[in-house]
């Protein structure tokens, strides 16, 4: 016969022993069963309960229902061969305790409010978000000690723990857990603690105690070895004493103070320590230290050593305002570089964001370096490239006010790395500048638009002669277009009407560096003025045939004309060519910049074509466009006429792509001149596999055109091959055809399993601004090693940032 009866100061006590609080609860006593002796208690949990059987029935098939129902929940899933299932999953909320209500099942249940209070055989305490379970609970007269004995396991949302005894006050929530045992699904980690001790309401310590995050094995790949681990909830911080790091049973490390998070909040601490060698740079090791001054700011001081140049300090400080935005600041220093002909050596970069409101926002950006190999000799993320000309600006933004209109007032400068680059070749400083663009009417009809964009350039140049040829001043750019908009399902018509100009006014430096060569200088040396209409039309059909692929076809024909109009000896502030390309011939804008207004009059003809599998795979688009001119192009960036000014015609330019299947995809670009020299071309190759193995190749050229476009001749390969039980090998090439050199050489393995990672790399390759065609300029060199262990940290991760910069697809398939 059952009975269900409150049993209040039990059940109160028995969830202050095993969580910190109270609960009302019920007993539900199906039976009655005779008192379990020590030694029998003893003999049940060294049979059926040992560790290992513990770990393995809540270690299942990752291919089975129970571990489906939690899948991506773990950490490296998707290297494991299993997945923790214990009995509460992770994702499960837990109801308050104190507004929660139990049910209190067990064989024989006896309350004395005189003497010890008793539950007995399969004691189970069920609770919405908790479970505990246990083979004898006691609780002496007082209300104040308890201990469960035998099987005891506790429950919750992703973890599960499990001890031979728990010893506890409940007054002053304090007590030891005796031979535990521990699971956390969602970390993917498992471990044992001869004693765990609960010293007060927050604070648990874990005394010679292992972590791991590998399958439940006899003896794990990996395993932490703590003599104590001592968990904060108050603080959010967890610190050990006497740490050893084991690979199977060789401690391979010992660290004898360790202190590591164990929330979200941030709290000061040592960071994973850093290794690596260069053949410049000699074996670096660095200890970042992480300073958590504020819930609003915070730094991280970084100290480095590297053998060949000395010892080197980084830092970085972050912050976050209530009303004025956010922003970091960072930078580094090295004192009497070794191997920099003992130069100082340092950087300093800010960068602050402010969204004032839902229209305005500003933005400060500030960036030095001593020298130009600074980033390249001593920046230790691989994928830092060197800026010739680093960035100083500031910059007011308004959007999201006034519907289709936006502006931009910046002041914007640059420090220039190379210190050997004359006063003329380096960019101008916009002091201030200010843009503006206005939209209106209806994109699928009748559309209106403004554009300015005024700006005083300067630029401080030596001699009076590079101040009259590198001039400063005000630059007033204006624009105004009407078109319209007409599409349909098989063709589309877009004429366009606009009226650009131009009014350049020299500041006082260059109107005297002029007169200093000129005996007088009219307003017209002084003041440049240019307007020009222009006209373009642009329009296309497209057809379709639908079968066993579709199949579409698209004719396109643009027009553009504008008068000339003579701007000789106008100043070119921060303008340049457009490449040669398929896009560019349906572009009325040979320029980049608004120093310049084209005179056009020309026709570009193009016809696309698309094949489209059943599945969408699009199996064939190619695209053939040429441009036809009926004048000469007369306006010029430098007052010179190019050959390809006086073409009647460009060469025919080639776009060409298929997507062969699933797995593979092939595109290639070809474009010719008038005179059938080939101005650029590529081709590239890339597949995926299904196993996660990536190759690509690609060949790039570009033709030297005189004030168009540079020289390019390169080759470029990556790779990731699966080779055996889950290593890989990979690998990334870019060879200098032009110069005969590798531009960078990568080669590295890479092993990943469900608890621990390792990638060796080796790496050869040039700096940014290295003249590769000097023979005298050694390329860099670097080792590196990366070890991973999942669900704990890593030494660093510079091979996966470097590939998923250089190789396509690398995130997919990692």
């Amino acid at each position: 016969m059952k009975h269900q009866f409150k049993f209040n100061p039990l059940a109160t006590a028995i969830f202050s022993l095993l969580c910190g609080s109270s609960i009302t609860a019920y007993a539900d006593t199906s039976n009655t069963v005779s008192s379990l002796t020590n030694e029998q208690l003893k003999a049940s949990i060294n049979e059926a309960y040992a560790g290992q059987h513990f770990f393995e029935q809540y270690y299942v098939d990752k291919s089975a229902p129970e571990a489906q129902q939690r899948q991506g929940k773990s950490l490296s899933a998707a290297y494991c061969q299993g997945a923790w299932v214990t009995p509460i999953a992770s994702n499960t909320a837990a109801v308050d305790p104190s507004k929660a209500t139990s049910v209190v099942t067990a064989d024989y249940g006896h309350y004395d409010p005189n003497g010890d209070s008793v539950l007995e055989g399969n004691v189970l305490i069920d609770q919405e978000g908790r479970q505990i379970r246990a083979d004898k609970i006691t609780i002496d007269k007082t209300q104040t000690f308890a201990n469960a004995q035998g099987r005891v396991q506790m429950a919750q949302a992703g973890l599960l723990a499990q001890s031979d005894q728990i010893n506890y006050n409940l007054k002053t929530q304090q007590g030891d857990l005796n031979n535990s045992y521990y699971i956390a699904e969602e970390q993917h980690a498992h471990g044992h603690a001869a004693k765990i001790a609960r010293t007060s309401e927050n604070v648990v310590v874990l005394s010679n105690a292992t972590y791991s995050t590998c399958p439940p094995e006899q003896k794990p790949t990996w395993k932490i070895q703590a003599n104590t681990i001592e968990l904060n909830q108050d603080t959010g911080r967890g610190v050990t004493k006497g740490t050893k790091l084991y690979v199977k049973d060789v401690p391979v490390l010992a660290v004898p103070y360790f202190n590591f998070p164990i929330d979200d909040r941030r709290t000061t601490g040592i960071l994973t320590p850093g290794f690596g060698y260069t053949n410049d740079g000699g074996i670096e090791f660095s200890v970042p230290v992480y300073l958590n001054l504020a819930p609003n700011y915070d730094a991280t001081l970084t100290p480095r050593y590297m053998s060949d140049r000395g010892a080197m300090i980084d830092a970085e400080f972050r912050y976050l305002t209530e009303n004025f935005g956010e922003g970091k600041i960072w930078g580094g220093y090295l004192p009497s570089d070794e191997s920099y002909k003992n130069q100082d050596r340092k950087d300093l970069h800010v960068i602050h964001k402010w969204q004032i409101n839902d229209s305005l926002s500003t933005n400060l950006e500030y960036n030095y370096a001593s020298d130009k190999d600074y980033f390249t000799d001593l920046n230790s993320n691989p994928n830092t490239k060197t800026d010739l000309n680093l960035r100083r600006a500031w910059e007011l933004n308004y959007k999201n006010g006034i519907p289709g209109l936006t502006a931009q007032l910046k002041v914007e400068d640059f420090q220039t790395l190379d210190k050997s680059v004359s006063d003329e070749k380096r960019p101008y400083a916009r002091l201030p500048q200010f843009l503006l663009t206005y939209k209106g009417g209806n994109p699928q009809g009748f559309q209106y638009e403004f554009n300015n964009d005024t700006a005083y350039f300067k630029k401080n140049i030596g001699s009076t002669t590079s101040a009259t040829s590198e001039p400063s001043g005000t630059r007033f750019y204006n624009d105004f277009a009407v078109r319209y908009n007409y599409r349909n399902p098989w063709s589309f018509v877009i004429p366009e009407v606009s009226v650009r100009s131009i009014n350049t006014f020299y500041d006082q430096d260059t109107i005297t560096a002029q007169q200093n060569q000129t005996t007088s200088v009219s307003n017209a040396d002084q003041n440049k003025s240019v307007v020009v209409p222009q006209f373009s039309l642009d329009t296309g059909l497209t057809f379709e045939k639908d079968g066993k692929y579709l199949q579409t076809i698209t004719p396109r024909a643009f027009y553009a004309y504008s008068p000339y109009e003579n701007q000789a000896n106008y100043p070119n502030f921060d303008t340049i060519s457009a490449s040669i390309n398929y896009d560019q011939l349906f572009s009325s804008r040979r320029f980049y910049g608004h120093d310049r207004l084209e005179d056009n009059n020309f026709l570009s003809l193009g016809l696309s074509y698309s094949l489209f599998d059943d599945i969408g795979l699009e199996r064939i688009k190619a695209s053939v466009g040429q441009s036809f001119y009926f004048d000469d192009r007369r306006v010029t960036l430098d007052g010179t006429t190019d050959e390809l000014n006086t073409e009647s015609h460009t060469g025919p330019i080639v776009s060409l792509s298929s997507q062969l299947s699933q797995h593979y995809r092939v595109s290639a670009n070809s474009a010719w001149m008038a005179n059938g020299d080939n101005a650029q071309r590529d081709v590239q190759v890339y597949y995926m596999g299904d196993q996660g193995n990536i190759y690509s190749a690609g060949y790039f050229y570009r033709k030297e055109i005189a004030n168009r476009q540079d020289k390019y001749d390169q080759f470029v390969a990556s790779f990731i091959q699966p080779i055996h039980n889950n290593w890989r090998i990979m690998g990334h090439a870019q060879y200098d055809m032009d110069n005969n050199v590798a531009r960078e050489y990568l080669l590295g393995v890479n092993y990943e399993s469900c608890c621990w990672g390792l990638s060796l790399y080796g790496r050869s390759y040039y700096n940014d601004l290295d003249d590769v065609s000097d023979s005298s300029v050694k390329p860099k060199r670097a080792f590196m090693a990366e070890i991973n262990l999942k669900g704990l940290a890593g030494f660093n991760n510079k091979l996966a940032s470097m590939l998923e910069n250089r190789i396509l697809g690398y995130d997919r398939i990692n």
